[in-house]
């Protein structure tokens, strides 16, 4: 079979690259949600944790408009979490760190975007994941990095931010 012998029809047989791949993803505003977003157009099952009560910082960004319930929909949120799954939980409660804890079993991969540390602080990042679920993959994503020496570490790194410190304004 050559390259464009296979029509829409028969390569939807085959599923996506990522089919049974589940995440789970405390996440917000960009850098990570763009990631996972990606990851689900590719077949993962993407769960994304959210404040129970406010959801994701994203939702309120603007430009945004309001859902049927009268609460902001922004656009950074809309983009940012498309096929997605999502659940409130409060991380910064034992329950809530003990039901995120309860859900990890059932992951390929676990992954935040919080400042360093801010994991650490609930008993929630690497080493503790690692510990109890070894063979789970544990991503981070900061802003300025998770270790090193960098005076910058532990900033918080919007989107604004990152293009101020590289130059790009």
């Amino acid at each position: 079979m050559d390259l464009g012998e296979i029509s829409n029809e028969e390569a939807a047989k085959y599923g996506k690259p990522l089919d049974g791949v589940k995440i789970l993803a405390a996440e917000q505003m960009q850098a990570l949600p763009f990631a996972t977003q990606l990851l689900a157009r590719l077949g993962a099952e993407v769960v994304k944790i959210e404040h129970p009560v406010n959801g994701e910082s994203a939702r309120g960004a603007l430009p945004s408009m309001d859902d049927p319930s009268g609460r902001p929909v922004g656009a950074t949120f809309l983009r940012n979490n498309l096929n997605k799954k999502s659940v409130g939980i409060d991380l910064s409660t034992s329950e809530g760190q003990d039901l995120f804890l309860r859900l990890v079993p059932n992951f390929d991969v676990v992954g935040d975007n919080f400042k360093p540390g801010t994991m650490g602080k609930f008993g929630l990042d690497y080493k503790s994941i690692n510990s109890k679920y070894p063979n789970v993959i544990v991503i981070s994503i900061s802003g300025f990095g998770n270790s090193g020496n960098s005076p910058y570490q532990n900033w918080p790194a919007y989107n604004s931010v990152a293009e101020a410190m590289s130059g790009l304004y």
